[in-house]
């Protein structure tokens, strides 16, 4: 499994193949340790095929559908971030997005299909936002006597 996991009806005709090998040279090497630390804190038996996959993009034209395939992969890896595609014609929306488990972030991009070329920029964005992403300070602990 490839650091970026793609679920599709391809309805769209997105390329994903091609835009999933330049997104996988992109993704800095401090993306992916940061995702494998996350990886090693979460046991999943049955997911060791998943247990590769630091992103998601989950891609179906009917909001159902979309649902169920977020809710399938996070049923193996609760934490792993999930960009949802979605279009004007589509019926998935924000509301939808309340309906899948899991603790990880999701986000929705509006796919033009006038505009493929946005959709790559859309998604380096949202990779580029993980790798900055600082870490949360820990309160310092003072020892308490009684």
């Amino acid at each position: 499994m490839e650091p970026i996991t793609v679920l599709s009806d391809g309805s769209r005709g997105i390329d994903y193949d091609n835009m999933i090998a330049l997104l996988n040279e992109w993704i800095t090497d401090e993306q992916r340790e940061h995702a494998m630390k996350r990886e090693k804190n979460v046991n999943n038996e049955e997911g060791e095929e998943w247990g590769k996959a630091h992103y998601c993009i989950v891609d179906y034209q009917d909001a159902g559908q979309a649902v169920s395939a977020a809710n399938a992969i996070r049923a193996f890896m609760p934490q792993i971030p999930l960009l949802v595609i979605t279009d004007f014609q589509s019926l998935i929306r924000k509301r939808h997005l309340q309906l899948i488990t899991g603790t990880g972030l999701i986000k929705m991009i509006l796919w033009h299909e006038k505009e493929p070329d946005s959709l790559i920029v859309e998604i380096q964005r949202w990779l580029h936002s993980f790798a900055y992403k600082t870490k949360t300070a820990q309160p310092s602990t003072q020892s308490m006597r009684r």
